[in-house]
């Protein structure tokens, strides 16, 4: 067992075999699917239990409650939709968690979300690591997600077997925190490419070129970007497809961390570069469908 310096006392980091997972969405399902393949003992919650069907068919547990899943669990991975969601969680669980586990948090949150719980956590003698990830659901279901982390080196190693079960590439960032600090940049970056994108399809059609064939083209060559990726796979159409109620799907998700970066950046004095900063700005209007 390692020891590891937190914000309270030394914890004592114990080995992972029992795993639990809360957030069976988009990207989380795949993920626990992943985890529970790669032989780990696997616990699911869902608060609808037909979110739970694809992981229990891959052989997670299915249990009833927060609470019981934190008291079998050496890790409990948390991947939900927000800030308050997450806090939600975490106070449900950490009360049940043994001295010595972990609690991974896997949402894209404020850093200083993460620090909060893991500064509560530490008094109880359980470690906290921010490991958001980047990929989507078809990344997640092969297992080539990229994830981002922050913690102590202890407790970062002993949740490392977890994470590659769903990961091609883990960056240890630094310390709690860091892991969301490096996923605001790139959903940042992400927001700025959307508003390049944006004026490329523009710029296109006003030079009389088939938008489809020219993206395509762009997509697979060095004009290309991870947005114009996702532009040509989703057939040309808006990159954020619209919610039944009208809304732009992943546009709200996308708003919350770009004021995420905004609020980090404050806080540190740093001012964005303004070309950057102009077209995220413009990016984050178009998947809104704001005017700019």
């Amino acid at each position: 067992m390692a020891t590891l310096s937190s914000i309270a006392s030394p914890i004592t980091v114990s080995p992972v075999t029992t795993v639990g997972f809360i957030g069976l969405g988009d990207q989380g399902e795949p993920m626990a699917v992943r985890i529970a393949r790669a032989g780990f003992d696997l616990a699911v919650f869902a608060r609808r239990i037909a979110q739970t069907d694809t992981a229990r068919a891959a052989g997670a547990t299915v249990v009833e409650s927060v609470a019981e899943l934190a008291a079998r669990s050496d890790l409990v991975g948390v991947c939900v939709g927000n800030d308050a969601d997450v806090v939600e969680v975490a106070d449900a669980a950490l009360p049940h968690l043994r001295p010595g586990s972990i609690l991974a948090l896997h949402s894209t949150v404020h850093p200083e979300t993460c620090r909060r719980i893991g500064a509560s956590a530490a008094r109880s003698g359980v470690a906290v690591v921010d490991a958001p990830v980047s990929g989507g659901r078809a990344r997640a279901a092969t297992g080539t997600l990229t994830t981002m982390v922050g913690g102590e080196t202890p407790a970062v190693d002993a949740a490392r077997p977890v994470i590659d079960a769903f990961s091609a590439l883990v960056v240890h960032a630094g310390g709690i925190g860091t892991g969301q600090i490096l996923k605001l940049v790139n959903n940042y970056a992400f927001t700025a490419q959307v508003g390049v994108l944006a004026d490329l399809v523009e710029l296109c059609a006003a030079l009389e070129l088939d938008v489809e064939q020219a993206a395509t083209a762009l997509a697979a060559s060095t004009g290309g970007s991870r947005a114009t990726e996702m532009f040509v796979a989703g057939g040309c159409a808006h990159p954020f497809p619209r919610h039944s109620d009208g809304r732009r799907r992943g546009a709200e998700l996308l708003s919350k961390d770009v004021a995420h970066m905004d609020a980090v950046a404050a806080a540190a004095g740093v001012s964005f570069p303004r070309t950057l900063d102009r077209m995220a700005r413009h990016g984050l209007a178009i998947a809104s469908d704001a005017p700019d």
